[in-house]
């Protein structure tokens, strides 16, 4: 994808998924809890499996160093400054990754806090009163999903970069965003924002390392083995 592509699907994205959260918000969110809510136990222990899965891999993910920093933060750097060195034609792809998995996670968690939004499950057992933004009261974290945007944030720009594996790796995050909607941790909205959001960052950070990419390597047609 050129840096024309990235600002195309930018726009696009935003034109298409911010739209899509406020239908959401508005009109799908509280029917489809209350439909997983009803019909929704014969999947929830598939996707309880999965999230312990996604909470170790996270887990791994976030293990610090001896300097404190965490070790797939280390080593995705790591392989951007060794594919600078040796002229790898994706080698941003690696700093892209870690900078929007950061930023995903990071720019979600604050949000998280600003719009304290109940969980569906808590409005469904009557721990809260409504499915409002900016409870008055109370401690809650349900927009945007941090699950979605730290899975998105680690996936989407390799999958982005990479064709030949986009269709695996899209999967997989749309795996863990129905999952946390199928386990009533989530509305709907929460888990489509975090999509958004690590697209806006996906874009933006492709964009602004564009200029770091070694020059005269890069052909536009990205193939997994370079990345490798």
């Amino acid at each position: 994808m050129t840096i024309l592509c990235y600002r195309l699907l930018l726009l696009k994205g935003l034109l298409a998924l911010v739209p899509l959260t406020l239908l959401c918000i508005f009109v799908v969110d509280e029917p489809l809890a209350r439909l997983v809510h009803e019909h929704g136990a014969p999947v929830r222990p598939f996707f309880a499996a999965l999230m312990v899965a996604i909470d170790r891999l996270s887990w791994l993910f976030h293990t610090p160093s001896p300097l404190g920093v965490p070790w797939a933060w280390s080593l995705l750097l790591l392989l951007f400054l060794v594919g600078r060195m040796r002229r790898w034609p994706h080698c941003t792809i690696w700093l892209v990754v870690l900078l929007t998995m950061v930023g995903s996670e990071g720019i979600g968690n604050l949000l998280k806090l600003y719009f304290n939004r109940p969980r569906p499950l808590a409005i469904l057992t009557y721990q809260a009163p409504n499915a409002d933004f900016w409870q008055p009261v109370g401690h809650f974290e349900a927009f945007p999903s941090g699950h979605t945007a730290w899975a998105a944030g680690l996936l989407l720009p390799l999958a982005l970069r990479f064709p030949k594996v986009r269709p695996w790796l899209l999967a997989c995050i749309g795996l863990v965003a129905i999952g946390r909607v199928g386990l009533e941790a989530h509305w709907l909205s929460d888990v489509v924002a975090s999509v958004c959001l690590a697209l806006v960052l996906t874009c933006t950070f492709e964009m602004a390392t564009w200029w770091l990419r070694p020059k005269g390597t890069f052909s536009g047609a990205p193939s997994v083995p370079a990345a490798a």
